[in-house]
């Protein structure tokens, strides 16, 4: 289909297939899809209340076919080792996806800290994302409430090992599992059907607009969920890391994620650890930043100082010896 590949995590992938511009525009005025088969698929089955500690998030009574996330798997002192999507099988079996980078550590993690049986299914499975803001339109509605899945369905007259309605764009839309043989009928229908391709680029730059925090950059096993604004957990259960969040719940945290938008007409993209600055004074860092095609200019996040979160207020972002305006902001920038 003409993709232009880089490498992530270690796997050859589509960046683009022309113009991430096209495709993310694509995702927010009608539909584009997704390969994800970089993303880890682990089976994990065993005792509940064994998997439920090591899930942040509260599991409880949540019945077969629907999703519980995003949450974490943390450390314990409260930082991400990762973050995840459940799916529920049923009492004794889960289906968990990790990020690309990290299948190999949360499968080992997972057995270190439990008794539970890991199988990793990323090689089985190829998985597909249809997203867009008309994506009904362009293929057939699935009869699934949002955060919910079926397995074993046929999707577009394809044969699937699992269709779930979620994603990551911030718009509607399903991700697929399917044989890869399987998956390759699919795209050919999908893109017969208008639907375009759309490589990780624009999934970067969809995901930043929405301040969803990417694993590596926004989040690592530096940063607990407090200071992430990344509500993955419940505190009404046990897991592993909960003393050490509700110690920082009591005491507090020292920096805070936040948004940045740049002036329109500033096309310079800040570099990871650029210098966010008030009054000639350092407050921190930026973690990711992109060129937003919704919103025509340059936006991003990083961490601040908890007592700086100025929210509204401009700040400056030190990019190769120069200080550009950036707007300290709230999610999601669009």
């Amino acid at each position: 289909m003409g993709a232009d590949f880089g490498v992530f995590a270690g796997w050859s992938m589509p960046m683009s297939y022309g113009s991430y511009l096209d495709e993310h525009m694509a995702v927010r005025s009608s539909a584009a899809f997704f390969d994800l088969s970089h993303m880890g698929r682990l089976m994990v089955t065993g005792k509940k209340e064994e998997f439920e500690y090591l899930v942040a998030k509260a599991i409880g009574s949540t019945e077969a076919g629907k999703m519980v996330g995003p949450t974490a798997f943390l450390t314990d002192k409260g930082t991400f080792v990762d973050d995840v999507m459940i799916y529920v099988l049923g009492e004794s079996s889960w289906l968990v996806v990790t990020n690309a980078v990290n299948r190999e550590k949360v499968a080992s993690w997972i057995k270190r800290n439990s008794g539970l049986e890991v199988e990793d299914l990323t090689m089985e499975y190829a998985m597909v994302a249809v997203q867009g803001r008309r994506v009904w339109e362009f293929t057939d509605k699935v009869e699934i409430e949002p955060l919910s899945f079926k397995k074993g369905i046929k999707y577009m007259g394809i044969e699937t090992f699992l269709l779930s309605r979620s994603g990551w764009t911030g718009e509607d839309g399903v991700e697929i599992w399917a044989r890869p043989e399987e998956m390759e009928l699919l795209l050919r229908k999908l893109r017969t059907n208008g639907i375009k391709p759309a490589g990780l680029i624009a999934r970067d730059s969809l995901r930043q607009e929405m301040g969803f925090v990417l694993y590596g950059e926004d989040i690592d096993e530096t940063v607990n969920p407090l200071e992430a604004r990344y509500w993955v957990f419940s505190l009404e259960k046990e897991f592993l890391g909960r003393n050490a969040l509700v110690q920082a719940l009591r005491t507090g945290v020292t920096k805070i994620r936040v948004g940045l938008k740049l002036k329109k007409g500033e096309r310079v993209i800040p570099r990871r650890d650029s210098k966010i600055m008030v009054e000639d004074q350092e407050i921190g860092v930026v973690t990711s930043s992109t060129y937003s095609p919704y919103l025509t200019r340059v936006i991003g996040m990083g961490y601040v100082k908890s007592s700086h979160l100025f929210l509204g207020y401009s700040s400056k972002v030190e990019v190769r010896g120069r200080r550009i305006e950036a707007k300290l902001t709230d999610f999601p920038l669009v």
